[in-house]
């Protein structure tokens, strides 16, 4: 009888991939993934600590795993960057846990498993590059392929640096092979990632560059091309030239701005200001029009003023976002901001957050209606919790479809109604079906 693991999955789409690579590795070992708690004698935790709340929150899910264990034996992991930073302490802190391992080497996780039969344990090592594993992948409609791993900025509030390593290139060769298997086992659309994949290939002579990676991978034929997430002091005229030359590459950038104050962004360590980050946007929208910006802030950062405040609120005016992940500042452990005072009190932090979403859904309501009336191509995949199909146009936005269509096409949609984060609309053609409405 096969033994069972449950997979569960914290933070950035980084943490989703690698742990698409952990049940490849598992099932290849001969493990059967299942989809509940209940289910499993082994249950993973891939973990964040990029917020203090995803980390709490880990910990919140670990109290049914020890219900569980009260019934029958269950084996705990806990992983990822909470595994990589804590280490041997989780295994001193939680009795529910049974092994701890960190941010790669995920190979190791069959052998690590079996000797957690007989005794606790932590297995860590200095954050590498798994270049080529196994992946069970979660979508059939859009695959995910690492380009780089790690980062070098070191911002001063975050974790990543710590957690994940440097900033480490991937061979462009395997990239593209990644790529290339996906395009032959029927993915639309391949999803780039990295910390920061505008650095790619700056650490590594003969790598090339991001811009000339991404005219590569949409050279491939694959029929739609995004990548995530930019860094503004890395985003640059030639990207934004490939990504308007090549008809694959969507129009969406993630540009995480964190603050509209030039202070803060000092104290930030962000390595650039707010003029800089309107000037790349300004460049970005005059080579193409239709491009979607999405962004995340932080409010409550260690010494923000209300004026500090008030610039990031002109800053979402300026650049009229179509998507923004704000959080409230919580202090990290090994980051230079968490030896700074975490003096913007709790009651601040949170009225700046509502604040923030406040605007926000006035502006992407705004953002959405300009799209009424226009017909969209829309790569269906997946069904919202009301049970309609959805799926993204070619700046990213969500678009529910309403007709008769399965997940995996790509439909024409004529938008006749929008929300604060969808616009939804009639299926004109399907593209499967010949173009026949």
């Amino acid at each position: 009888m096969e033994t069972c693991v449950c997979i569960e999955t914290w933070g950035c789409q980084m943490n989703l991939h690698q742990s698409e690579v952990i049940a490849g590795v598992l099932a290849a070992a001969g493990y059967e993934i299942v989809d509940s708690l209940e289910q499993a004698d082994v249950v993973i935790f891939n973990g964040c600590m990029v917020r203090q709340m995803a980390e709490e929150k880990v910990f919140g899910r670990i109290g049914a795993v020890a219900d569980e264990k009260r019934k029958r034996p269950v084996l705990l992991g806990l992983g990822g960057c909470m595994g990589q930073i804590h280490g041997d302490a989780l295994i001193k802190r939680v009795e529910s846990i049974d092994f701890v391992f960190g941010s790669s080497g995920h190979q190791s996780l069959p052998a690590l498993i079996e000797q957690a039969q007989g005794r606790r344990l932590a297995e860590l090592a200095e954050p590498v590059f798994d270049l080529e594993s196994a992946v069970q992948r979660h979508s059939a409609v859009t695959g995910m392929v690492t380009i780089t791993e790690g980062c070098s900025n070191f911002c001063s509030y975050c974790i990543v640096p710590y957690a994940r390593g440097p900033m480490r290139s991937r061979p462009r060769d395997l990239i593209l092979k990644d790529v290339e298997q996906l395009c032959k086992t029927g993915y639309k659309e391949v999803l780039l990632l990295g910390q920061n994949v505008n650095s790619y290939g700056t650490d590594q002579a003969g790598f090339g560059s991001f811009a000339e990676l991404l005219t590569r991978v949409a050279a491939t034929g694959i029929r739609r091309v995004r990548f995530t997430t930019s860094h503004p002091k890395d985003i640059s005229e030639t990207i934004y030239r490939v990504m308007e030359h090549e008809s694959n590459v969507c129009h969406h950038l993630h540009l995480a701005c964190q603050s509209g104050s030039d202070d803060m962004l000092r104290a930030m360590n962000r390595k650039y200001d707010r003029d800089h980050y309107i000037s790349m946007i300004d460049l970005g929208r005059e080579i193409m029009p239709d491009l979607n910006i999405s962004t995340d802030l932080i409010v409550g950062f260690p010494g923000e003023t209300d004026a500090d405040f008030e610039a990031t609120m002109t800053l979402m005016e300026r650049i009229r976002f179509g998507t923004v992940f704000v959080a409230k500042y919580s202090p990290r452990p090994l980051t230079h901001s968490a030896e700074l005072p975490d003096d913007v009190p709790a009651s601040i932090k949170e009225e700046r957050l509502e604040r923030v979403l406040a605007r926000q859904r006035i502006i992407a309501l705004e953002e959405n209606n300009r799209f009424i009336g226009q017909d969209l191509e829309v790569l269906v995949e997946g069904v919202s919790r009301k049970g309609v199909l959805y799926g993204r146009a070619n700046d990213h936005r969500t678009v529910m479809c309403h007709g008769d269509v399965e997940m995996g096409e790509f439909v024409t949609v004529r938008v006749d109604a929008t929300s604060v984060s969808s616009l939804s609309g009639g299926i004109l053609r399907r593209e499967n079906l010949g173009g026949k409405p």
